[in-house]
């Protein structure tokens, strides 16, 4: 399973979820739907560290947010992908722990936790609300989701996956593409979360690629 990437957009079908109770995270408009209260713990978790960075970068956080966890991804979801944001649903889809981490497995103890990968999804959630352009390319939005789901990490999961890729680095925005992000969705996690951190950059440039004026043109070049 890959852990780093969903699909955007579209109108999808055919999630099934496993029997589930309905849950409010404490303090945010996101609520969940899960069988597994532990799991529902750790979802509100991740949301809640995504919606805290997002706000402090100043965007707009009020909008209700839905996460079904289930035990398969709506249709037309790559094979591969661990979870994805439905807009014309305002749904969060994510597959339930067990089946991305099975009890002993190497993943159970690897360096992206469950709540990294539910502070991914949200934050394609609360930028679709965010952006003034009427169809935001896939760079964009996985700029932003990129960065978020690292700064949520805890701290010292953040410095292994800064470890583990010592040379990603984007110097400008003119290297970013769609491209390189389904080519190497971890690399281009890094490299994007680097460029966020870099002097000049930070809040405003995530309002640039908000408002269009950055990230804008072609996913290929």
């Amino acid at each position: 399973m890959r852990l780093w990437r969903g699909l955007i957009g579209g109108v999808l079908f055919g999630a099934l979820a496993v029997e589930a109770d309905v849950f409010r995270c404490p303090a945010s408009g996101v609520s969940v739907c899960a069988s597994d209260r532990a799991v529902v713990s750790v979802v509100c978790e991740g949301a809640g560290q995504a919606l805290h960075f997002l706000a402090a970068a100043g965007l707009d956080t009020r909008a209700g947010i839905e996460v079904h966890v289930v035990d398969r991804l709506p249709e037309g979801v790559e094979p591969e992908a661990a979870g994805c944001y439905v807009d014309t649903e305002r749904r969060i889809y994510v597959l339930a722990p067990t089946l991305l981490m099975p009890p002993g497995s190497a993943r159970a103890s690897g360096p992206l936790r469950y709540s990294s990968l539910v502070a991914h999804e949200v934050a394609h959630a609360v930028a679709a609300s965010n952006f003034t352009v009427e169809r935001p390319t896939l760079v964009a939005h996985e700029y932003i989701a990129a960065v978020t789901m690292i700064a949520a990490m805890p701290v010292a999961d953040r410095a292994h996956l800064l470890a583990v890729f010592p040379n990603a680095r984007f110097d400008s925005e003119r290297q970013m593409s769609g491209t390189l992000f389904l080519l190497a969705p971890r690399w281009f996690a890094v490299a994007a979360y680097r460029h966020y951190r870099a002097p000049g950059n930070g809040p405003v440039f995530l309002r640039r690629v908000l408002a269009g004026e950055a990230l804008a043109q072609g996913d290929e070049h």
